[in-house]
């Protein structure tokens, strides 16, 4: 729904600036950002938080999405509202559990409490990341051509281990597949 239209109809979720794009009347992405909401919430115990913008603020930094240890935040940027807070429910999943509770998990950038990962694991990790959003985008309508190629943000290529963050993605998979919403 329109920003509008919901604000008259009371329909936006507290803490929320805006509707989801996908959820905009016009909208023909067909993804179910309701569901991964209510799914993310419930499975990861963290709130989500639509914005308007960002302006740099913590913890988004120059990211469109950003994630303060409480909430998933997603902020208007023209980019899919569904992709952008699925990959950072699959950043939560993935992260080890000493980091999840961690601006960013723990990742970085910014002046939080950050830990210093070794650019091979962070890479590793990103290439996780990105392979368990594709195997769970069916579920919420996402496109797979909406989902970035998994090294694009890595630090170097040869740092990354295919097979093993294939495995390890699909092993968490397995495991989120008896919460997942049905169809």
């Amino acid at each position: 729904m329109a920003r509008s239209t919901q604000a008259r109809q009371g329909a936006l979720p507290k803490g929320d600036e805006r509707g989801a794009c996908c959820d905009e009347p016009r909208s023909r992405c067909g993804t179910r950002f309701s569901a991964l909401r209510s799914w993310a919430c419930r499975t990861t115990g963290k709130g989500v938080k639509l914005l308007r913008e960002t302006r740099g603020k913590a913890p988004f930094y120059a990211q469109p999405v950003g994630f303060d240890g409480r909430a998933f935040y997603v902020a208007w940027d023209y980019g899919c509202d569904t992709e952008k807070l699925l990959h950072e429910v699959c950043h939560f999943v993935v992260a080890p559990k000493e980091r999840r509770n961690k601006e960013n998990y723990g990742l970085g950038p910014g002046e939080g409490e950050f830990d210093p990962i070794d650019p091979a694991e962070s890479d590793n990790e990103e290439v996780t990341v990105m392979l368990l959003e594709r195997l769970l985008a069916p579920t919420f309508g996402l496109a797979e051509s909406k989902i970035a190629r998994p090294d694009y943000n890595t630090h170097d290529r040869r740092n990354v281990d295919w097979d093993g963050c294939r495995a390890r993605a699909e092993q968490l998979f397995e495991a989120l597949k008896p919460s997942l919403p049905k169809a």
